[in-house]
């Protein structure tokens, strides 16, 4: 994990928290000089789904790692591995178009057309913290 994430990089995923009913935000970001994912902010989650979650991140399949190829968001998502809300979604972070980071949420409802704005609005803050 980063030495200490950028205090803008937290506030997003504590908003993430009171949009809908998501219930863990998470951003990744690459790590410097590795193919690997490094926690940059949290919040909903902790301890073992934490740890759990950092270990499939390693995974090169793993949505969380496929969302840095994508140009767009994924809403929705059944989870890789069971437990936890029902739903994820996964959402690009890009700054000047390059992906800088992923926010990747927990949530237990499907996400309507406003709730994905606020969430993308979200996103777009995040990438410019990271």
């Amino acid at each position: 994990m980063r030495d200490s994430p950028k205090p803008a990089v937290d506030d997003v995923v504590r908003a993430a928290l009171s949009i809908g009913d998501v219930q863990s935000a998470v951003i990744f970001v690459p790590a410097a000089g590795s193919s690997d994912l490094e926690l940059a902010g949290v919040a909903g989650i902790d301890g073992p789904a934490l740890e759990g979650l950092l270990a499939a991140v390693r995974n090169p399949s793993h949505p969380i790692v496929r969302t840095l190829a994508d140009d767009a968001p994924s809403f929705d998502v059944l989870p890789m591995n069971p437990g936890g809300p029902r739903l994820r979604s996964h959402l690009p972070l890009r700054a000047n178009r390059t992906t800088v980071g992923v926010l990747a949420l927990a949530h237990q409802s499907p996400l309507d057309d406003a709730q994905r704005q606020a969430l993308i609005a979200l996103a777009a803050e995040a990438a410019t913290a990271v």
